[in-house]
């Protein structure tokens, strides 16, 4: 009898439901801030990783979790902010550009053909997102992120 419940657990739990990896989308991307400059064509995980090349060599690894990684050195997303945004940003604002979600709490959302935008003209912020594609434009602080899905 012990053996059959064993079987019929090894059964049934080889049939459970396993959490798919989120997909992994070629993309272009433009990354500037008066600290960090970047451009060139990679891979985005939405909200975790983001890899960029140029010509086959290595450009970018950034990697989300409890920390933010830029070529395996690891910091707070507090001094993430300081140091390639601005420290006036939310800590998860990053965390929300690449996951393609509204920043700022949803604040100022309004809902356009393929997407939504953002706009805080006090702040000199734009921010949409539209049929894979995203910008993020500061004009007060200089930043400008811009993210384009490539058809594969």
């Amino acid at each position: 009898m012990r053996w059959l419940i064993v079987l019929l657990i090894v059964i049934l739990g080889g049939c459970a439901h396993k959490p798919q990896p989120l997909p992994v989308r070629p993309v272009a991307v433009v990354f500037k801030s008066p600290s960090f400059k970047v451009a060139g064509s990679g891979f985005l995980q939405k909200g975790r990783r983001l890899q960029l090349y140029n010509a086959s060599t290595p450009l970018l690894d950034l990697r989300l979790g409890k920390r933010v990684c830029i070529n395996s050195r690891c910091t707070s997303y507090k001094l993430f902010n300081k140091k390639i945004l601005s420290s006036s940003y939310p800590l998860a604002l990053i965390k929300n550009i690449l996951s393609f979600q509204p920043i700022f709490g949803g604040q100022n959302k309004t809902s356009i053909i393929g997407g939504f935008k953002q706009r805080f003209d006090n702040l000199g912020i734009i921010y949409k997102v539209y049929r894979g594609s995203l910008l993020f434009k500061d004009t007060k602080r200089h930043i400008l992120i811009k993210i384009k899905e490539i058809d594969g």
